[in-house]
């Protein structure tokens, strides 16, 4: 008898692992897969966990664009512990590709030294075999946050979309989305303002070095005015869903504020929205030095 509830307990441990990590075209699938890998961080360390949830293609900010695999192969184990959970969170039409953002703070494994805070933003995508597998992470920091996250966990409207498998063609939907990056970027060398409100989603957040993310149009639109940021941007990179509504691209920027110019690294969450347009629904920049 002991026997079999040791067996009964092992069973439902995998599959509880399996699911936890495997794509069922629901955002609860990707959340769930996203706690279990801060929940491996925390039980056996960040390289165990990066090196669980990435594959070859895998790409971290580090702070620039590295293979994750190449990048903790190589790192030492960290005595710190890093803590994160999703506080948003949404997955494609197609059931394979999402993203999700939220804090982290980071515990030094020195008492004497001070926490440290920010967001995190990942991008995600199912193999062949459905499990999810990072595709892409990056961080910036801010102060101790001061208010609690809502939480805000997405289901596509539908799974209706169109399979393109031709490499061709799927080479085609990727330079699509760099070209509308570009046309951003191009945008913003002219006005800050005008690119941002052309380019941004309604309900678009911004998350960017020292404040807590920005939620909503008008007040990134706000923030950036009354910082009196000028953005310049520098597509690298673009990858799309197959079910062809969401894209994400990366690149590298230069923010002048105050006549001083900082660099940093952006990756940019695209939706196609009504009409077709591609408008960005989350940004992020994180210091490039």
């Amino acid at each position: 008898m002991r026997l079999f509830i040791i067996l009964i307990t092992l069973i439902s441990t995998v599959n509880k692992f399996s699911f936890s990590q495997t794509s069922d075209g629901k955002v609860s699938s990707l959340v769930a897969a996203e706690n279990y890998f801060a929940a491996t961080a925390k039980e056996n360390g960040l390289r165990d966990a990066f090196l669980r949830v990435s594959d070859e293609e895998t790409l971290v900010f580090r702070p620039n664009a590295v293979k994750a695999q190449e990048f903790y192969d190589k790192k030492q184990l960290d005595p710190g512990e890093l803590i994160w959970e999703p506080s948003y969170a949404r997955i494609s039409r197609s059931g394979d590709w999402g993203f999700t953002t939220g804090p982290y703070v980071y515990i030094p494994s020195d008492d004497t030294a001070a926490r440290s805070h920010g967001q995190y933003f990942s991008v995600w995508k199912a193999n062949k075999r459905g499990v999810w597998k990072l595709a892409l992470d990056i961080g910036t920091p801010h102060p101790q946050p001061t208010t609690e996250p809502s939480l805000n966990f997405i289901d596509p409207k539908n799974s209706k979309f169109f399979r393109q498998i031709s490499a061709t063609r799927l080479k085609q939907r990727e330079d699509m989305i760099l070209t509308t990056d570009k046309l951003f970027a191009s945008t913003l060398t002219k006005s800050t303002a005008i690119g941002y409100d052309t380019f941004l989603a309604n309900d678009a957040r911004l998350i960017f070095p020292g404040t807590e993310p920005i939620i909503g149009k008008e007040n990134i639109q706000r923030f950036i005015n009354q910082q009196g940021l000028n953005i310049f941007t520098e597509a690298v990179h673009a990858d799309r869903s197959i079910g062809s509504d969401f894209a994400y691209t990366y690149g590298t920027a230069q923010i002048t504020r105050d006549n001083k110019i900082t660099k940093y690294n952006y990756v940019r969450l695209w939706e196609s929205q009504e009409g077709f347009k591609w408008n960005v629904v989350v940004e992020l920049f994180s210091p490039a030095e």
